[in-house]
């Protein structure tokens, strides 16, 4: 863990928010045991990093200065601007992942609403809600952006995206499918395919 660059993501902060050093400090910890705890998701080992790299990464990325400026804002009793702050963020990684997905090259599957569409109809899903979770889809594979395979680490996220097959985004579409009508059991086991398919 670099000592120094937690000293200045806690600075800014501090700075940019109005808030006490002690409060980001204590706030600090809160948001290192949340990132320690998704460390241990046996994806995080799928895609070759130990718990301890994938907390290391964390740190660079604009979810955990989020993550960090929520708590923080929390802890001075601070409610609505932590959701303000949260709801902003969540905004900037939407945008984010919705320029990604309009500047993937046409011939990539993505890029395609007709095929995108077929593969919703195989799976039962009219078009409109095809769309719906499609839009879910690339956001997930933005906000997994940071923690891209080490060969992969050269890629734009526009790049990665135009990079997603058939087979791929079908098992994701099924898997945002399940999880949107409650079947848990269904999307536990679609997850385990995909990740089975990292290996």
């Amino acid at each position: 863990m670099n000592p120094d660059m937690l000293k200045d993501l806690c600075a800014s902060v501090v700075h940019r928010l109005g808030l006490r050093p002690t409060t980001v400090e204590a706030a600090l910890l809160v948001t290192l045991h949340h990132f320690s705890g998704g460390s241990r998701n046996p994806a995080v080992a799928y895609i070759g990093l130990t718990p301890d790299q994938y907390v290391l990464r964390s740190l660079s990325t604009p979810r955990f200065e989020a993550t960090l400026a929520s708590a923080a804002l929390k802890a001075e009793g601070r409610e609505a601007d932590a959701r303000l702050n949260w709801e902003a963020f969540v905004q900037r990684e939407q945008e984010a992942a919705r320029l990604a997905h309009e500047a993937i090259p046409k011939p990539a599957l993505l890029a395609d609403a007709d095929a995108i569409h077929r593969i919703g109809r195989q799976l039962g899903l009219c078009d409109e809600c095809t769309d719906q979770l499609v839009s879910g889809v690339v956001l997930t594979l933005a906000l997994g952006y940071p923690y891209r395979l080490a060969d992969q680490w050269h890629l734009s996220l526009t790049d990665l995206l135009a990079q997603v097959t058939t087979e791929e985004l079908t098992e994701l579409v099924r898997h945002a499918a399940h999880s949107e009508a409650g079947r848990t059991e269904e999307a536990a086991a679609t997850l385990r395919r995909m990740q089975r398919a990292v290996r």
